[in-house]
């Protein structure tokens, strides 16, 4: 479930207004926190697989089982000036409650009776989609600086957000346009292939995308740290945006491992 920009590019970069040539005021990219990641101990993973069949199948007496009778649910926000916020849920006497509950923090809507009748059963299907998908999409698991002890199917990468939100004023852009990328990738003085390098993006820092720059096709341009305008192109380098989605699991009192956070950004 990891973010990569390439959807959005298109569809902001065709709402934006276009201009040719160089823009953008020098800048200082914000650092990133490189993310903190963990192997998870072989009796998590045991129960994370268990977990993943029952959710699969539907098994509603073992999702009980593997869910904390209080769940924290956090939610990110696209502009990274806004804080994530966390809210405890539960407990419930039943387990659908749960889900259903649960469903409101999977990053966006779900799918809702045509006849305006009871919507338990869409939102209980979307969170069973959610979880599946936070233990199938492939993150790296890791730690987030709001759970506590919790180990989760991602890894989060902090940041300043105060100075994300000063960079963004100072290019007079969305703080939403920010993004990093995994490995050393080069910006090209036009958006072709073979054109010369201008600069290399570094890794763990938070450049600002520039929508205001014509970039044909697959391109997009990007604020250069020295001022002016670079060019990437996206279907040959991942552009990562620093949002957070997954489930996390704490041992209970028992010892035993149970779903205890799900983290998702609102789109």
């Amino acid at each position: 479930m990891r973010f990569a920009v390439a959807v959005a590019v298109v569809a902001l970069a065709a709402a934006a207004s276009i201009q040719t040539g160089l823009a953008g005021e020098p800048y200082t990219p914000a650092r990133l926190k490189p993310a903190e990641t963990v192997d998870p101990p072989a009796e998590l993973l045991d129960m994370a697989r268990q977990f993943l069949e029952a959710v699969q199948k539907g098994d509603g007496d073992l999702i009980d089982a593997a869910i904390a009778d209080k769940v924290t649910a956090i939610d990110g926000a696209l502009e990274l000036t806004v804080k994530r916020r966390k809210e405890v849920l539960g407990p419930y006497d039943r387990i659908e409650d749960m889900l259903v509950a649960l469903a409101n923090y999977i990053g966006g809507i779900y799918e809702q009776p045509a006849d305006g009748g009871d919507a338990t059963p869409f939102a209980i299907e979307a969170e069973r989609e959610y979880i599946v998908g936070s233990l199938t999409d492939g993150q790296s698991w890791g730690t987030d600086p709001m759970l506590k002890g919790a180990i989760c199917t991602y890894a989060y990468r902090s940041f300043d957000a105060a100075a994300v939100g000063s960079l963004a004023e100072t290019l007079n852009t969305a703080s939403s346009s920010f993004f990093y990328v995994d490995a050393p990738a080069a910006l090209l003085a036009e958006p072709k292939a073979g054109a010369p390098i201008v600069a290399t993006l570094e890794t763990d820092r938070l450049y600002g995308l520039d929508y205001k720059t014509d970039a044909p096709g697959r391109w997009i341009a990007v604020h250069l740290p020295e001022g002016g305008s670079g060019f990437v192109n996206f279907d040959e380098v991942a552009l990562e945006k620093p949002y957070a989605a997954g489930i996390c699991f704490s041992k209970g009192k028992d010892g035993k491992w149970v779903m205890s956070a799900q983290v998702s950004t609102s789109l």
